[in-house]
């Protein structure tokens, strides 16, 4: 399989401008064409992601568009890009490298590697089950009750999940993990269950929280999880209290985290992560950038507040904003003014904090053009955010099968990164947010920090852009032409200039 950038461990950043190219239409054309094949040696699916290099020039090349990197303007550290390993996703992987280690070989080299694929840095692991597991119930570590937590096992983990992780690690040893609990075991809940309560329980008294009692063993329940995957050689770099702390009515594992909940557990947790000499950071709220409509009306008496009041309400609790990284962020309810209003707030406040966006899925059996998803993903998460402070972009599953599974949810329609054929395991279909995200996170890499660009000129409009310091002393660069029509621009940076004519629809990555 050729590299997406093509040497570029060993060329040097004054020579030429390596450049990646993904013309979205060219998805529907391959989409009406029928699913291929797709195998190891088969890269005929990189048409979509189209390696190339062009050289500087030495004069101005009169493009009516300039895009202008001024380097010694810096903002966010990235963590990177990447998507979940949720137990449907690893238990795929770890199929197809048994039923097909080849075809295995290329979708992780595909998905992880930083010379022969998208070089994705960060992913996400449910502590426990999610709504995507493959297994015939939902599940926690202790679903035995045990005070001292002597019923404290990760044993599941050990079969697939963890055998998943490190085979990642093997491709990317500097892959960030972030985990996140959907529930806790249902003993600790006051509705004695792992999955949600119905609006009519609710509110007739029925609540789907912490019990007061549980708040201590929680947090021990939490960083024995840190210390197990310690042991078994995976380090969880951070931690979120609880997936979507304001939704407590799913039909899988959830639970209702109000701000005095969280600002409680913190208070528990952090302390323990010290003590234990873990460095895992922790991150609050979780959820979306503006309420659900589901989330709005109140019920019993449970208000929720608006989510950017919710996260400042937690951090700036004088005791548990100590121990606070930041605040995690998903992309169903809010859009691009949503997103500028509530990082512009966050990180004016709390400038020492982190914001990372950890979850948008692709959905439905019938999802449109490819070009109209495309533009949705990078205005709403993996562009948006990033442009507005976000350390990280995450999706939801990373692999799921052709039947939306496997999962325990009967709607399910969701989209994996990758779709793996359950049936044969022969063949695999990357989706179109795999494109839009890989051409990103080639350019956003971990450790490198974003720095101001300008986009100057007539025809700049439909022009989307990020520039990266990279840690090597290299420069990155993302336009995205949402135009329907050909843009030529000319970048400058550092006294070098380049040239370039990006098709109708396309995102180009450059790397010099």
């Amino acid at each position: 399989m050729l590299p997406i950038f093509p040497d570029d461990d060993s060329r040097s950043h004054s020579d030429s401008i390596a450049t990646l190219l993904t013309v979205i239409s060219d998805g529907d054309a391959k989409r009406a064409a029928g699913p291929p094949e797709y195998g190891p040696d088969q890269d005929a699916d990189y048409r979509l992601l189209s390696p190339g290099s062009i050289p500087f020039v030495t004069s101005d090349g009169n493009a009516p568009v300039r895009i202008v990197i001024d380097r010694d303007e810096r903002f966010q550290t990235m963590l990177g890009l990447g998507a979940a390993m949720t137990d449907s996703s690893a238990w795929l992987l770890m199929q197809l490298k048994e039923r097909d280690n080849p075809l295995y070989e290329f979708v992780l080299r595909r998905l992880f590697s930083e010379t022969e694929g998208a070089g994705f840095s960060v992913l996400r692991l449910p502590i426990g089950a999610s709504d995507y597991t493959a297994t015939t119930t939902y599940y926690t570590y202790c679903d035995t009750e045990s005070w001292d937590l002597s019923a404290f096992s990760i044993a599941h983990d050990l079969e697939y999940v963890i055998p998943a992780l490190k085979e990642v690690l093997r491709i990317n040893p500097d892959i960030s993990i972030v985990a996140s609990p959907w529930s806790p075991p249902a003993w600790m809940k006051t509705n004695g269950s792992l999955i949600g309560i119905t609006e009519r329980e609710k509110a007739a008294g029925a609540v789907n929280r912490l019990r007061p009692d549980c708040f201590g063993v929680y947090a021990e329940y939490l960083a024995k999880f840190v210390e197990a995957y310690r042991d078994a050689g995976i380090e969880i770099d951070a931690i979120t209290l609880q997936n979507e702390a304001q939704c407590d009515d799913t039909r899988y594992p959830c639970m209702r985290m109000n701000e005095a909940d969280q600002i409680a557990l913190v208070k528990e947790l952090g302390p323990r992560l010290r003590k234990a000499v873990l460095t895992t950071r922790i991150y609050v709220h979780d959820h979306n950038w503006i309420l659900h409509p589901n989330d709005r009306h109140v019920v019993a008496g449970d208000r929720k507040l608006d989510p950017l009041e919710s996260a400042r309400q937690v951090m700036s609790d004088p005791d548990a904003g100590s121990y606070i990284a930041g605040s995690a962020w998903h992309c169903y309810s809010g859009g691009p003014e949503d997103i500028k209003r509530v990082c512009e707030t966050l990180l004016n406040e709390f400038p020492e904090n982190d914001l990372i966006c950890t979850e948008l899925s692709g959905w439905g059996k019938d999802r449109g053009d490819w070009f109209d998803g495309v533009l949705w993903g990078m205005r709403n998460n993996w562009l948006g955010s990033i442009q507005n402070g976000c350390t990280m972009s995450l999706q939801w599953n990373l692999a799921l099968d052709e039947q939306y599974g496997p999962s325990l949810r009967t709607d399910s329609e969701g989209i994996g990164l990758v779709t793996v054929r359950s049936d044969t395991f022969d063949s695999v279909l990357f989706e179109r947010e795999f494109y839009a995200m890989a051409q990103i996170s080639r350019a956003a890499r971990s450790g490198s920090q974003r720095c101001r660009v300008s986009v100057l000129g007539e025809g700049a409009g439909g022009l989307e852009t990020a520039a990266f310091a990279l840690r090597d002393g290299g420069t990155s660069l993302i336009v995205f032409n949402e135009a329907d029509e050909e843009r030529a621009f000319q970048v400058e940076e550092g006294g070098q200039r380049f040239v370039y004519m990006l098709p109708k629809r396309s995102i180009v990555t450059f790397v010099w």
